[in-house]
């Protein structure tokens, strides 16, 4: 089969590699489409930089699955099942899937305080794992495999992963009882949290984002407040739209060091920024402007929670594909994908990994 393999440093290979068969308690996927996520630009630029800070060492064999570099790329898939191995019960031949794609210990404090997105043994396929996205055949285990809603499709599917990443910040700003929200940042996560936000029915949801061409995107898929923070100050913009009040909650998706003090001024007494975007660069703010008991936390991954939650919110059309925010490519244009993504140029990439 053919698969996008990394092996190092902006070396990534389109390669024939071995299809795997069924297996006990493991699932064979065919098909479906996988993202390209922003850290899978960090991987294939900078791949030990972006390891370090979680301790993963990608030449050695990772705790939980053994594996290491080279590795079938990428986390954000979906697919459908065309085989099962002795003992699975949860799926069957003929489901679409998206598939959960970390491995956590169950043992570790994190995981025994119901916390498995904070496992200290985490290792996710893609990065660290037997079955990365990028191919025509995959092989998961059953319990990561969460079947699609009738009616919900296989680009959508790939999307799960995401939307919990950018769900799972929104719900740690605490934001049920919000009247206005900040989104910094309108690339993919951006919007996952956009989504997650109107599904709550926030008022008045206002999403910060440098790209007019984005800034367009943006206003297909329904987002009806768009700063320019170039162009317009955040705080005052944010004050305008809500009446003279500052933000209830803050959500920064954009990971931009000249974007962060401008959050915490955009802030209400008592707001709550919520950063779910990685920093390259440190950052450097006025403590003393969160005054009033303004508090500023950090959000990591997702939970199945989080996973199952964002697929009952696509059944309930909380997600869209529509609204060009969304483009597909085949695998033979992966790597050129990369290149387009890391110059700003598009929103979101799905892979195709059928079968040509």
């Amino acid at each position: 089969m053919k698969a996008a393999v990394i092996y190092d440093q902006e070396d990534l290979r389109i390669e024939e590699v071995p299809t795997p068969t069924a297996e006990p308690g493991k699932v064979i996927l065919e098909g479906g489409f996988n993202g390209i996520c922003g850290s899978d630009l960090h991987f294939y630029y900078e791949p030990e930089e972006t390891a370090a800070p979680t301790g993963w060492k990608l030449h050695e064999p990772a705790e939980l699955t053994g594996a290491q570099w080279p590795q079938i790329f990428g986390h954000e898939f979906s697919g459908t099942v065309t085989a099962v191995g002795e003992g699975v019960s949860k799926v069957k031949v003929g489901d679409d899937v998206a598939v959960f794609p970390y491995h956590f210990c169950g043992r570790c404090e994190a995981c025994l305080s119901g916390r498995p997105n904070l496992c200290e043994r985490m290792a996710f396929e893609g990065i660290q794992g037997r079955s990365g996205g990028m191919a025509e055949v995959k092989i998961v285990d059953e319990d990561m495999c969460f079947v699609l809603p009738e009616g919900i499709s296989l680009e959508l599917g790939a999307l799960v992963e995401p939307m919990a990443v950018a769900f799972h910040g929104v719900m740690q700003s605490k934001p049920q009882d919000a009247k206005c929200a900040l989104v910094l940042g309108g690339g993919p996560i951006g919007v996952g949290a956009f989504f997650a936000l109107r599904s709550l029915g926030i008022e008045h949801i206002i999403v910060s984002e440098p790209s007019a061409d984005r800034r367009e995107t943006l206003a297909r898929i329904g987002v009806e407040h768009l700063i320019d923070p170039v162009s317009q100050s955040v705080p005052e913009a944010v004050r305008e739209i809500n009446g003279g009040v500052g933000s209830d909650v803050v959500i920064d998706c954009a990971g931009a060091p000249v974007a962060f003090q401008g959050a915490v001024d955009a802030l209400k007494m008592g707001g709550r920024l919520v950063v779910i975007a990685g920093y390259a660069k440190p950052v450097t703010f006025n403590p003393g402007t969160l005054g009033g008991s303004k508090s500023i936390s950090n959000s990591m991954t997702y939970t199945p929670e989080d996973f199952q939650h964002v697929l009952d919110g696509m059944a309930a059309g909380n997600y869209t594909t529509e609204g060009g925010w969304i483009s597909k490519i085949g695998l033979d244009d992966v790597e050129s994908a990369i290149h387009q993504l890391r110059t700003g140029s598009g929103m979101k990439i799905l892979v195709d990994v059928s079968a040509s």
